[in-house]
């Protein structure tokens, strides 16, 4: 193969530098250490002659190391013909290997290389005539060897300056990228935390974060897979939450979850899978070429696990796809632990009411198991009236404590056979407010004080320990005074028996808009 015909394999020139040199007039060349040469852009007849000749080759080879080392110098092949490397990359290191093709040089023409011995040799090889040659070439193209340097120091310059411009330009677009990449992490991380709230629905939370974490990594679909041995993930132990169609049937989705949940690499909590075949998972080929896992850890235990399948591009899954996704674990975790610290607070708090309660309906035999019931019935008024479900907790809550204040009230008087006499029942007439102020420290009660304060109220104005009528009677005191009613016509008492429920409900009617609210 003749080496001066052959395609060099050459990196793009920067268009830039070819505007720049052209205004110039000043040609380029591309070399490699074999001495082959290409001209680049619009090189007169002349400069094509030389540089690729057998002769210009043979001097190529041997300045090679030289020319390939040098730069911002002007290297004199022969007499009034100069070379200087103007370099297209920057250096990384300190040297750099003088064999390594191909590299760029500006070509320099003087006077004396007219009547050189080369230039002779060149137009023997080339069965030209050296005195037509010679004839043809503008003297406007020739310079002189100060005129050279000082032209190679100014390009060496400037081309300095360009490929600084040029790292400068890919830092900027690098740092843009990388902008946007942090951008939508933090925009996603911020929806998700600012809707990370424990009185929601955990499972409506969590369709939600699956749903905005598969469009933003531009998956065809994602899976969040929930441990089934937490108890208290309640309702939500074992299930899986998707978004995007998986093109699975639910139950074999959920046995490819455990099984990648077992089959995460040691200490890795984030890890993509190129090919799925890798992984003797039965059926995940038919859903993913490409997966996407992250393990939920929750002191060092997996609360769940976190799978995507392929991108809708066609492209790989990426490590920033990877760490984007690890952060959403993280905040998906943190979100499961509050929802788990919660419960347990809850179930304290719920189990420390029930205690107290049940140790005053404890003082009288007749009364046991009355402030859960009202609590209940309260509950299922409140539900019937169409109130939101968080105050359909709380009325339940202010219905279970109702009767607190009975534990300032003489046992004696709570559990005395017979009726009572009218100062006995003046202190049995205090255990609202007495209620009221047991729970006015607590800030977390302060909303269901009125329930416990008001449930003796009646529509009509004759109840007590106020004496308020109609709307002025809070909501609370009003639906626990109805409950409340109800139960205690439906028990049986040491004065009279229980009355049947057609008569209770007879007696709540006739009493409608006297006792209780119409």
């Amino acid at each position: 193969m003749n080496p001066l015909t052959t395609q060099l394999v050459r990196p793009a020139l920067p268009e830039r530098l070819g505007q720049r040199l052209e205004a110039l007039g000043v040609s380029l060349v591309w070399l490699d250490g074999d001495g082959r040469a290409q001209p680049v852009g619009a090189a007169s007849g002349f400069e094509r002659l030389v540089v690729e000749s057998p002769v210009f080759a043979a001097s190529i080879r041997r300045l090679w190391p030289q020319l390939a080392l040098g730069s911002g110098a002007a290297l004199e092949v022969w007499p009034g013909l100069w070379l200087t490397h103007l370099p297209i990359h920057r250096r990384r290191r300190a040297g750099l290997d003088p064999f390594k093709p191909p590299l760029l040089a500006a070509v320099f023409l003087g006077a004396e290389l007219l009547g050189s011995d080369q230039l002779h040799a060149v137009c023997d090889a080339a069965r030209v005539d050296h005195r037509a040659t010679v004839d043809r070439v503008d003297p406007a193209i020739l310079v002189s060897a100060a005129e050279a340097r000082r032209l190679a120091m100014s390009l060496a310059w400037l081309q300095q300056d360009g490929l600084e411009m040029d790292r400068r330009h890919g830092e900027l677009h690098n740092l843009s990228q990388q902008l946007g990449e942090s951008y939508e992490e933090l925009s996603l991380l911020y929806k998700l935390s600012s809707s990370m709230t424990v009185n929601q629905p955990p499972a409506h939370f969590l369709t939600d974060a699956c749903r905005d974490l598969q469009q933003v990594l531009g998956l065809k679909w994602i899976a969040l897979q929930l441990t089934d041995t937490e108890p208290r993930l309640n309702e939500l132990a074992g299930q899986v939450i998707t978004a995007g169609p998986v093109g699975c049937a639910p139950d074999r989705l959920k046995e490819i979850g455990k099984r990648l949940m077992s089959a995460r690499p040691v200490a890795n909590r984030s890890w993509v899978v190129d090919d799925t075949t890798t992984l003797a998972i039965p059926h995940l080929r038919d859903i993913a070429s490409h997966l996407l896992v992250v393990t939920l850890d929750r002191g060092g235990q997996p609360a769940g696990i976190l799978f995507g399948g392929d991108k809708l591009d066609g492209s790989h899954i990426s490590s920033i796809d990877s760490k984007l996704c690890g952060s959403l674990a993280n905040s998906l975790a943190i979100f499961l632990e509050n929802m788990m610290l919660y419960e347990d607070m809850q179930s304290m708090f719920m189990g420390v009411l029930h205690a107290l309660t049940s140790s005053i309906d404890a003082k009288d035999s007749y009364t046991h198991g009355h402030s859960e019931r009202v609590a209940l019935l309260s509950q299922q008024l409140a539900i019937a009236a169409g109130l939101p479900a968080e105050q359909v907790e709380r009325v339940y809550i202010s219905g279970l404590i109702h009767d607190v204040g009975k534990i300032g009230v003489p046992e004696a008087v709570l559990c005395k056979p017979g009726q009572l006499t009218a100062e006995e029942f003046g202190l049995i007439k205090l255990h609202p407010q007495i209620g009221a102020r047991i729970l006015q420290d607590i800030r977390q009660m302060q909303d269901l004080i009125p329930g416990v304060l008001y449930h003796h109220e009646r529509w009509d104005g004759r109840g007590y320990p106020f004496g308020a009528a109609g709307a002025d009677i809070p909501l609370f005191g009003r639906l626990i005074c109805l409950a409340d009613s109800f139960d205690a016509m439906s028990s049986n008492r040491t004065y009279r028996q229980a009355m049947r429920l057609e008569q209770v409900l007879s007696e709540i009617s006739r009493c409608a808009g006297k006792q209780f609210d119409p």
